[in-house]
């Protein structure tokens, strides 16, 4: 009997967290509760960066927060849409920055777009 008494709190306590994590839905990467905002240089190279800010904002504002931070070069063309990031200026190999959210390519301004957690931003130089 007091076999049962030791392991029935651990086994109840089990039982809730189990629970929690299939019914409710809680996640375990933390990841899957950001803003994720990746910067494809279009040659191989890209840096990836997560904000987990919960505010909506716009793509653009998204891009200047993390060139803020990560020292980035980051210049504005027209209508807010990105000159040159991290020394990767439009025109060069008849390339220019395009913004995609989520896997969807995007023709209006990146001050336009809203984003959120869990949003995937890319700015691919294509």
């Amino acid at each position: 009997m007091d076999k049962v008494k030791k392991y029935k709190k651990p086994i109840i306590i089990g039982i809730i967290l189990l629970f929690l994590v299939v019914y409710l839905g809680i996640k375990t990467d933390s990841k899957s509760n950001a803003l994720t905002l990746i910067l494809d240089f279009g040659n191989g190279s890209k840096k990836t960066f997560y904000n987990y800010d919960k505010e909506e904002k716009s793509a653009w504002s998204a891009l200047q927060q993390v060139a803020a931070v990560s020292k980035i070069d980051l210049q504005a063309g027209p209508g807010f849409t990105p000159k040159k990031i991290d020394g990767r200026t439009n025109g060069e190999e008849n390339k220019k920055w395009e913004l995609y959210v989520n896997s969807m390519k995007q023709i209006s301004s990146p001050i336009d777009i809203k984003v959120s957690i869990p949003d995937k931003v890319i700015y691919k130089f294509e």
